[in-house]
């Protein structure tokens, strides 16, 4: 049974409650808005998803948000106008259950009933930048959390376990880092796009604003774009870059964003190539996707890298990966 004979059989049932509203009828105006003011609360929201796992009573919901009963009752009587929730008395007096009303579609419409679309959520994982599965850097390298350094200077400890707390990892010349991602996200859906975003910037002695270096990137084995990187960058503290950072040192770096999708792959928004896409890059094969971050020996600028997650440079963040889905659309 497709989607579409589900929601039709559900409906036949009266499992589903459909309320199609039409945006240019007064008297429909109204109930939108009350939808609307309804989902605009956080408390609100959080009633809800409360009641989408339990029915719950009142005083059990105010209780559970630390909020005052009279609190409770005023944002229930809202999400009881707007019909996302129900009412039920058990017998008792004065004792009412509240529960989500998980079948109620919401449709506005002009003129024709608008075709109902299922959208999968997003899959998205965040990698902290120590978990790489393979790397290999220069005699300069190093890595440190947000309270010390944890190595510096060998290339042989780049494998030692405390790596997994790190928050920047440096190493200068040629050099590489290679991430995975487990494959389980390509089974929830047909994807329409896979994306990654990192910090970074190149790596000088100190710190050099002008100081380029080309960081290719390789998804499952495939060079998919390179960003050349203009400088290593230490004027200032990043926003989240620890006090205790050593002042000389690299301090912040840039925000690079890579997504692929069925036209092809953007390096910040701009189309770099039509060659690779999704289908190229074999990401339902085998148990992961790998995703390498590297300065290759024959590259043009070799100026090594700099690797920033959470708590480290200009923005709070690991390495960002998202895979989104096609909608599908049932009449």
């Amino acid at each position: 049974m497709n989607k579409k004979e589900e929601i039709i059989q559900a409906i036949s049932k009266q499992e589903y409650l459909i309320n199609y509203f039409n945006i240019e009828k007064d008297e429909d105006v109204d109930k939108i808005c009350n939808i609307g003011r309804a989902l605009s609360s956080p408390i609100r929201l959080q009633i809800l998803s409360l009641l989408n796992r339990q029915q719950k009573k009142m005083i059990d919901i105010a209780k559970e948000l630390n909020i005052q009963p009279s609190s409770a009752a005023f944002h229930l009587q809202i999400l009881e106008e707007a019909n996302l929730i129900k009412v039920e008395n058990n017998g008792n007096k004065g004792t009412n259950y509240y529960s989500y009303n998980d079948g109620a579609f919401i449709l506005l419409q002009t003129r024709d009933i608008p075709k109902i679309k299922t959208q999968i959520p997003p899959f998205v994982i965040s990698i902290p930048i120590g978990d790489y599965i393979d790397a290999k850097v220069d005699k300069d390298c190093g890595m440190a959390n947000e309270t010390n350094q944890i190595m510096g200077g060998s290339p042989n400890n780049i494998f030692i376990p405390s790596r997994h707390s790190a928050k920047i990892i440096w190493s200068s010349n040629s050099c590489y880092f290679e991430y995975a991602i487990p494959n389980d996200y390509t089974s929830n859906g047909d994807l329409s796009s896979i994306s990654f975003s990192l910090e970074l910037c190149s790596e000088a002695r100190g710190y050099n604003p002008n100081f380029p270096s080309d960081i290719t990137f390789s998804i499952n084995g495939i060079e998919v774009c390179t960003y050349t990187s203009l400088g290593d960058y230490g004027d200032r503290y990043g926003t989240f870059t620890p006090e205790w950072w050593y002042t000389e040192s690299t301090k912040y770096g840039v925000l690079v964003n890579i997504y692929i999708n069925n036209n092809g792959v953007y390096l910040n928004e701009k189309l770099i190539t039509k060659k690779i896409n999704l289908k190229s890059l074999n990401l339902d094969k085998g148990n992961r996707t790998s995703f390498k971050i590297e300065v290759k020996k024959d590259a043009k600028n070799i100026g090594g890298i700099n690797i920033f997650g959470k708590k480290f440079g200009d923005f709070n963040q690991d390495i960002l990966f998202m895979a989104k889905y096609k909608s599908s659309d049932s009449e």
